[in-house]
């Protein structure tokens, strides 16, 4: 499927979904990254999601996060890198990222709510 010309993503251990609703974009990430190099995948993936968040005028993206049992850090660093990007957009073209985690996943609870201070008002997680 292809959301916006965003392409889901099915490699090794991982699983990535992209669909379009009323309110924004869902993108659903499962499985397991821990490739030594996962920025070779990951950022082409968000930089198109923040291309097509820009040029449609998407409002939010909600990011599901609950079946992704393990993201190594060099995967972290990939979604700060599209985090910090949107702190540089002018705020009147900015979108939303709600990132839904599952909470009896360590990494999760430990990791993911350091990306609220990289883009305050930003970024939130459920």
């Amino acid at each position: 499927m292809s959301a916006l010309g965003i392409n889901d993503i099915s490699q090794d251990k991982m699983n990535i979904t992209v669909e379009k609703d009323a309110e924004g974009l869902v993108i659903s990430i499962a499985g397991v990254i821990d490739h030594q190099d996962p920025s070779v995948i990951l950022d082409p993936f968000f930089d198109s999601v923040h291309k097509s968040c820009l040029s449609h005028q998407i409002a939010s993206v909600q990011v599901h996060l609950q079946n992704l049992n393990f993201l190594n850090s060099s995967g972290i660093k990939c979604l700060a890198k599209w985090v910090l990007g949107l702190s540089q957009v002018p705020s009147e073209k900015r979108y939303k990222i709600i990132i839904h985690q599952n909470p009896t996943i360590t990494w999760q609870k430990t990791s993911l709510v350091t990306l609220t201070f990289a883009a305050p008002g930003m970024v939130s997680v459920v």
